[in-house]
């Protein structure tokens, strides 16, 4: 089976910008071509590229293997102080509620400003529809 690429692992082999790489998956894609997928992930969807296909649209005599992505050894484990930890939780938590407060302020200021004008644009209009009827029985 052809090795498939995603476009990180494209740019470091062909030299060419994400952009590039983008727009032949794309028209890849759109042509209905096998040599592309287009992948679900946790943070969305990522394309992944045949190698055959990279080397049909640059030129390359060969691709050079790409090394299989190594996992990042996972950090040790921190051995925290249960009080300690909740003390940083409550931080958390407060600071994460005083900046809702303060967007819920920021949005009622918003709306009271939004009814404000509101209530103006309706008076307006209504002065023009009365002055329009006014017109049209004085004439």
């Amino acid at each position: 089976m052809d090795a498939f690429l995603t476009v990180s692992e494209a740019v470091e082999i062909t030299g060419k910008s994400r952009r590039t790489i983008t727009r032949l998956a794309n028209r890849l894609h759109q042509n209905g071509s096998e040599q592309v997928m287009r992948e679900k992930t946790s943070r969305g969807y990522i394309w992944r590229i045949s190698a055959k296909s990279l080397q049909e649209a640059f030129g390359f005599c060969a691709l050079q293997s790409v090394p299989p992505v190594a996992q990042a050894p996972s950090p040790l484990p921190v051995q925290a102080e249960p009080k300690h930890t909740l003390e940083i939780a409550r931080q958390g938590y407060a600071g994460m509620m005083a900046m809702h407060q303060e967007v819920k302020q920021a949005y009622e200021a918003l709306l009271a400003e939004k009814e404000s004008r509101i209530r103006a644009l309706s008076q307006e209009l209504a002065r023009a529809r009365k002055g329009v009827w006014a017109w049209l029985r004085g004439n």
